[in-house]
């Protein structure tokens, strides 16, 4: 109710007026001087990193990678466009900073049909663009959209430009961080405004890394009080048994081999956020099969053990994190990788498990 009444008032600031059909061009900001305001957040950091032991042939970021600087830029009379969050600059230009080099959202991006425009809604004051392509997973969500929120140090604003909240765990982690629904503007596909101040963080992380500085800000604003008393176990097995993709045939048969050792399964589909916060601050040792539920050991305490088992999508992203973190982490491939794969049911070989058990958790 409280979104609607916002979302009506957010209407009553527009005035109406059709932009010519013109087709948007990509510039970068040295381009763009003269249309907006930069200022600098973050020097570029070097990382360095032990390879992830799993690296194939064909994918493999690691070593010591560059994490650009990170920046706030302001544009009078600037534009923002569709759930994606693109930023509009004088009514024609795309900032080539502000869009994901990824090349499944490369695609998307052409598909969209930007020669003409909606009809764009003019509206009143400061508005702040966190929306951006991939808004939908869950670990986009919180390691490259909410830490863009750090960027604005002491920066108010009038309204938030976000996606359209779909996932219980959007709404969860704004209320956690004290961002007020009634100035939250969600976006549809179709949606332009102009805003008076249009203000743009950049981009907080790059590819599979996430800076310490955003780690510090996520955990501190979505840190919950540990759980006391009797609750989660602090041995965690992460079930696949509700994804969409990629689940484990033969699931029941794996988790048995470690429920002796006084494992519990855990589907992080039926946890509040807050729980799985609490869940992996508890835990001692966590085994997974490769999962954006993983995303979770941001909040774990240094010295917990992962074990990530990979079928046949290769994905380093969660041993990196794990160094950040100072985690002890391991893995496993159970299938051979596939490029650009990552999405089929696979049965695991248990003789694997079962060596793995051996090796890492009796020894």
């Amino acid at each position: 109710m409280v979104a609607l009444k916002s979302f009506l008032i957010f209407l009553s600031v527009f005035s109406f007026f059709k932009v010519q059909a013109e087709e948007l061009k990509t510039a970068p900001l040295s381009q763009l001087k003269s249309y907006l305001t930069y200022t600098k957040t973050h020097d570029p950091i070097r990382l360095k990193f032990t390879r992830f032991p799993l690296a194939s042939s064909y994918a493999s970021t690691w070593g010591a990678p560059v994490l650009p600087k990170t920046f706030l830029i302001k544009i009078p009379s600037g534009g923002v466009y569709s759930q994606n969050g693109h930023v509009i600059v004088a009514k024609k230009y795309l900032i080539k900073e502000l869009l994901w080099s990824r090349p499944s959202f490369i695609r998307q991006r052409q598909s969209l049909n930007i020669q003409t425009l909606p009809e764009v809604k003019r509206l009143k004051g400061r508005v702040v663009v966190l929306a951006q392509e991939g808004h939908n997973n869950y670990h986009y969500w919180i390691t490259k959209i909410l830490p863009k929120l750090a960027l604005l140090k002491s920066i108010q604003y009038d309204w938030l430009y976000l996606p359209r909240l779909t996932h219980p765990f959007q709404r969860e982690t704004l209320d956690l961080m004290g961002i007020d629904p009634a100035k939250i503007i969600e976006a549809d596909r179709d949606t332009y405004i102009e805003a008076d101040m249009l203000i743009a963080p950049s981009f907080g992380s790059k590819s599979v890394y996430t800076p310490r500085w955003a780690i510090e800000y996520l955990q501190k604003t979505l840190m919950v009080p540990a759980a006391t008393g009797p609750g989660f176990s602090k041995k965690v097995f992460v079930s696949r048994q509700k994804a969409a993709y990629r689940r484990v045939l033969n699931e029941d048969d794996v988790f048995a081999l470690f429920q002796p050792l006084g494992f519990k399964r855990y589907n992080l589909e039926d946890l509040k956020f807050v729980e799985q916060v609490r869940l992996f601050q508890n835990a001692e040792v966590v085994v997974s099969f490769n999962s954006a539920g993983l995303t979770n050991l941001i909040f774990s305490k240094p010295g917990t053990h992962v074990i990530e088992i990979f079928q046949e999508h290769e994905e380093n992203y969660f041993c990196y994190l794990s160094q950040t973190l100072h985690l002890k982490y391991d893995c496993l491939k159970t299938t051979p990788f596939k490029k650009d794969s990552g999405y089929t049911n696979t049965t695991v070989p248990l003789e694997l498990i079962k060596n793995l058990i051996k090796r890492k958790l009796r020894s």
